[in-house]
């Protein structure tokens, strides 16, 4: 599994003076970071992106100057965030990371300085948000369905069938039939029992899916939902087990995209392929390379979630932060907007409103 294949990220000065290019970009923190440093946690699917980009921005603002940090949704538990902070388990997903944000915890060697100071989300904004914290955009994603290769899975599902599959409920199809859906009542040859699997509880991917497919309730022949199965990697036992050839599971096309054709985390997704939803594929080839498909029904912005140091009517971005995320309004786009080449380089498509509250 990933958390297995990650070394320590290495930063700013570091960097120079070892000689390591930008684009050799590590996790997490060499050391604990200083209370003047920008620290994040959160989204699984746009860590190595984020990584990258910190790896960029330390790069050209060397020690002493605030350093950028991004903490990997896995990986040893638990740490500690800043020079001060509780030692605390890592927040892994989306809504992990918008928890500890909104948690405004503070070093106690300077009761200025939050010991997170921005979140990785693969979700936007919902209702049921705070108006403390604001959602700046930086790149479109999608999520589509993938499964084993060489399975029984058919090339494509509309929503309606996967809801029907991720509720467990044939009946849903009309098709007559109740339980859980098998491939020949969406097309396909098999009588098998489709498996649905599911990421753990906080993934943004997750959210994004079972929104997108209509999904208010979870059936019980759904797998994962106890948690065990991270997002984005298809190498975790349970694809390899006796329901392989069976097996649906939501996926990120920029991280799969950066696993298959970019050399980010390859070999994380194991033998699991894309699948096209609603007629159409989650990717097409742009000038020979194998992009996302803009035109794709489930596409998605990613986030990086700050505190609101304005007002509800009128939001704004803290301004120590303003030149990493940009002041929110697209008059400063911030040095995250500016790497276009580490957005492209992960598997995202750049977005015109890069920053923009």
């Amino acid at each position: 599994m990933r958390n297995s294949k990650r070394m320590l990220f290495v930063a700013g000065a570091a960097l120079a003076a070892i000689g390591i290019s930008a684009a050799q970009a590590m996790a997490d923190a060499p050391t604990t970071p200083r209370t003047v440093d920008i620290v994040g946690t959160g989204s699984d699917t746009t860590q190595f992106e984020l990584d990258q980009q910190s790896t960029d921005y330390n790069a050209a603002h060397p020690l002493p100057a605030p350093q950028l940090y991004s903490w990997d949704a896995v990986g040893s538990s638990p740490i500690i965030e800043k020079d001060g902070c509780t030692s605390r388990p890592r927040p892994n997903g989306s809504g992990a990371g918008i928890t500890e944000l909104e948690a405004n915890l503070k070093s106690t060697t300077d009761s200025s300085a939050f010991c997170v100071d921005y979140a990785r989300s693969s979700r936007g904004p919902q209702a049921t948000d705070p108006t403390s914290i604001v959602f700046l955009p930086f790149a479109i994603d999608a999520v589509t369905w993938s499964a084993n290769s060489g399975g029984n899975a058919v090339a494509n599902l509309s929503t309606d069938q996967l809801n029907a599959i991720y509720s467990c409920d044939a009946s849903l199809l009309g098709t007559g039939h109740t339980g859980p859906v098998t491939w020949n009542e969406v097309g396909g040859t098999s009588t098998a029992a489709i498996v649905p699997v599911i990421p753990q509880s906080n993934s943004g991917t997750r959210a994004f899916f079972l929104q997108s497919i209509g999904n208010t309730a979870l059936g019980t022949c759904v797998k994962g939902q106890d948690n065990t199965v991270e997002e984005n990697e298809g190498d975790n036992a349970i694809f390899s087990g006796a329901d392989a050839a069976n097996i649906v599971f939501p996926y990120s096309v920029a991280v799969y995209l950066a696993q298959t054709e970019h050399n980010h985390g390859a070999g994380d997704q194991g033998t699991m392929v894309l699948k096209s939803a609603d007629g159409a594929s989650p990717t097409t080839v742009d000038g020979g390379t194998t992009v996302i498909n803009s035109d794709f029904d489930l596409v998605r912005l990613v986030y990086n979630v700050v505190r609101n140091a304005g007002t509800a009517a009128a939001p704004a971005v803290p301004s120590y932060l303003q030149g990493v995320f940009g002041d929110g309004t697209g008059a400063v786009a911030g040095a995250i907007c500016n790497d276009q080449s580490a957005i492209t380089d992960f598997g995202f498509l750049p977005f015109a409103n890069c920053g923009v509250i």
